[in-house]
């Protein structure tokens, strides 16, 4: 693709070309911007409209990851050191991870790999680069030997080992579910699904022979708490021990309250309310820590789903 036209450019901007912004050799062999960058070229050309543009690249090829230069362009060509700060902002934009082209021998490689094997591959993708470089012919002897002719006369050999320095680690995405927690994680979820228990089993041990006329509002109010506390509990950190706790804290509220005021309680009478509120919450309880956990089964299908689409 190139950078500006048919997919790395959005799709309700015209089409433009970035021209080459120039450069010079500086005292220390590295190269800096030249003093007359064309208004057309990279560098002269607003940083948002190239990270888009980048963006637009990304989306259009599915990339799951960008690979570009480091900060200092390789070698300081302006334009290297441009595409750096657009690609990582593109990159970040996109929630993908970011790496840099980094010398073997620096210290700073996070990740180095061996592309002989793919020479073929590297020479044909130089190649491309017909403005930029003269690939020298393949060597019969050495198939995997790769070298080309900079503009200014310098040859120059393709390395048998890339490296690469990732960006910074991306903020790890909080716990979504319980397995994901950890040990400590697990025991405080444990702990406050029995406190949410307690909580509901005591005001529903309260409350549920409450009416509204003849109506028995606190019954099926209560029931539609620990019905909606153990099921959402399940289907959100998908667990059993969450679940089971909210229903052992909620039995035992109830059997606590009950058993202060002996048989001649008033909060647990001998009627429908008092033997649904007795027995429901085990009931739902047992339910809901009995159904199947599909979500492994669920994964396992859009995984096959996607390699379909992709295939």
């Amino acid at each position: 693709l190139w950078l500006g036209g048919p997919g790395a450019r959005p799709t309700d901007l015209p089409e433009r070309r970035y021209t080459d912004s120039g450069m010079q050799w500086g005292p220390d062999g590295r190269a800096v911007a030249a003093g007359d960058a064309p208004a057309d070229s990279l560098t002269a050309a607003d940083l948002g409209e190239v990270v888009d543009d980048i963006r637009a690249a990304i989306r259009s090829t599915g990339a799951d990851a960008v690979v570009s230069y480091a900060d200092d362009g390789g070698y300081g060509h302006p334009d290297h050191v441009r595409v750096h700060h657009a690609a990582r902002y593109a990159a970040r934009a996109e929630e993908l991870p970011f790496s840099m082209i980094v010398d073997p021998d620096s210290g700073q490689a996070d990740l180095t790999v061996d592309v002989v094997p793919v020479r073929a591959k590297v020479r044909a993708a130089v190649e491309q680069y017909r403005s930029q470089v003269t690939v020298d012919p393949v060597d019969p002897r050495d198939p995997t030997a790769l070298s080309w002719v900079m503009p200014h006369g310098a040859r120059h050999q393709a390395p048998a080992v890339e490296a690469f320095r990732h960006d910074a680690d991306r903020v790890p995405q909080a716990p979504q579910t319980f397995a994901e927690f950890s040990r400590q994680g697990k025991v405080t979820a444990v702990v406050v699904a029995l406190v949410l228990g307690l909580v509901a089993g005591g005001l529903g041990t309260v409350t549920h022979q409450q009416t509204l006329g003849a109506f028995p509002v606190g019954i099926v109010l209560t029931s539609l708490i620990v019905i909606g506390l153990t099921v959402g509990i399940r289907l959100l950190y998908r667990s059993r021990a969450m679940v089971a706790a909210v229903g052992i804290g909620i039995i035992a509220a109830t059997q606590v309250l009950s058993s202060v005021g002996g048989q001649s309680s008033p909060l647990v009478l001998a009627n429908v309310a008092g033997y649904v509120w007795t027995f429901g919450p085990a009931a739902v309880t047992a339910l809901v820590l009995a159904w199947p956990d599909l979500s492994g089964i669920r994964a396992s299908a859009a995984e096959r789903s996607g390699t379909a689409d992709r295939a």
